[in-house]
């Protein structure tokens, strides 16, 4: 069962009673106090799921005293143990706000049932105070950060058109790099609302039947000062008479822009990225098709111990001295977009030499009658 427990029980026969019952049920004992001192002692070095806490003990502090103080670092629910009934002092310990009472002498099964009703309880009530935090957090990003944020790249971009006064070279400079790591916190903050409303089933997707080509060479525009940034070479080849899928173009475009960035973030200055779609060989002799959309870098590669970790959310991939930046969430994203799509994300990499991500949509018809034409680019 591993629930650590701490009785606080100032009656030696009582306490082992206790003991024993728990253990025969599976919970680990971790300590058994008699004064309040000594119980503190005990749960700040054992951090126990469940404190047993008798309200007369031995010593200066009584268990409502030792409640009080818990409560002001230390959350885990205490059932209090008590042969005690009078008003005062039921006040006194429901001001502690306990998991439950066990009045003493007990049976059993009371004590058994009262346990595991309080930890119940205390389990739905944690989980619903984490949403409700959760829900708050993502409404502070999304409206009091965001919207500053916002403002904070409307005027940069103002300023370095020099539409409020003349600037110097410098002064650009600095406001390219305000630009740049707004933009950078702007995404991330993007990317964890729409996780969040993906984890949730709020992220609803607008299907619609598409060509890919525009949504590939408009995810590719976009990226072009990033190249350009740190010389790298980009070579793009899109098979002309694509069919075309049912897609949420936004979504797909989002899905480029994670898989391009990354691609970019990780690739030495000089580099060579390759931007490919093409229709898949093998479903060419078969009733379904499918568009295999791959982007291969020259870049640091991942490690093969760190490609499980790859589409798993808020993980930090190390290679060799290299860390990734951000908060891991573009590619747990990318994954999710594209599997509701029908389709499939795979990787492969190899340390320093650069890493390859291949992006399958299905399409239901092999020759579809709606096809895009698109020459081949090299940039």
């Amino acid at each position: 069962m591993s629930i650590k427990v701490v009785i606080v029980e100032d009656e030696r026969l009582v306490a082992r009673d206790i003991a024993n019952i728990l253990q025969d049920e599976g919970y680990i004992v971790c300590a058994i106090a008699s004064d309040g001192l000594t119980a503190l002692k005990h749960i700040i070095e054992h951090s126990p799921d469940l404190v047993l806490l008798d309200i007369r003990i031995k010593g200066e502090i009584d268990g409502i005293d030792v409640a009080q103080f818990l409560q002001s670092f230390y959350d885990s629910p205490i059932i209090y143990l008590t042969a005690f009934s009078d008003t005062e002092t039921l006040k006194r310990a429901q001001s502690t706000n306990p998991a439950g009472y066990v009045v003493k002498p007990f049976r059993r099964e009371q004590l058994l049932s009262s346990i595991t009703i309080a930890l119940s309880t205390y389990t739905y009530r944690k989980q619903n105070s984490n949403e409700y935090i959760k829900h708050q957090f993502l409404s502070i990003i999304s409206n009091e950060i965001r919207n500053p944020i916002n403002a904070i790249l409307g005027f940069s971009e103002c300023l370095k058109k020099e539409m409020m006064g003349a600037v110097n070279a410098e002064q650009i400079e600095a406001l390219q790099v305000i630009n740049d790591s707004g933009n950078h916190l702007l995404y991330m903050i993007n990317n964890i609302l729409d996780l969040s409303m993906l984890e949730a089933g709020k992220l609803k997707l607008q299907f619609d039947l598409s060509p890919i080509t525009p949504t590939c060479r408009t995810a590719l525009e976009y990226i072009q000062p990033e190249l350009i940034r740190k010389d790298l070479q980009l070579e793009v080849k899109i098979s002309e008479h694509l069919p075309y899928l049912m897609l949420d173009e936004r979504r797909i475009f989002q899905v480029l822009i994670h898989l391009l960035k990354n691609a970019i973030k990780f690739t030495p200055n000089k580099g060579h990225i390759k931007f490919e779609v093409n229709l898949s060989q093998q479903a060419q002799l078969e009733d379904t098709s499918s568009i295999q959309i791959t982007i291969t870098d020259t870049g640091v590669g991942i490690a093969p111990t760190a490609m499980e970790q790859l589409f798993q959310p808020f993980s930090q991939i190390n290679n060799q001295g290299s860390r990734t930046s951000g908060m891991g969430l573009g590619l747990i994203f990318v994954k999710r977009i594209v599997e509701l799509h029908g389709g499939q994300v795979s990787a492969n990499s190899t340390v320093n030499k650069g890493s390859r991500f291949t992006v399958t949509l299905p399409c239901k018809v092999p020759s579809n009658p709606f096809s895009y034409s698109h020459d081949n680019l090299f940039l």
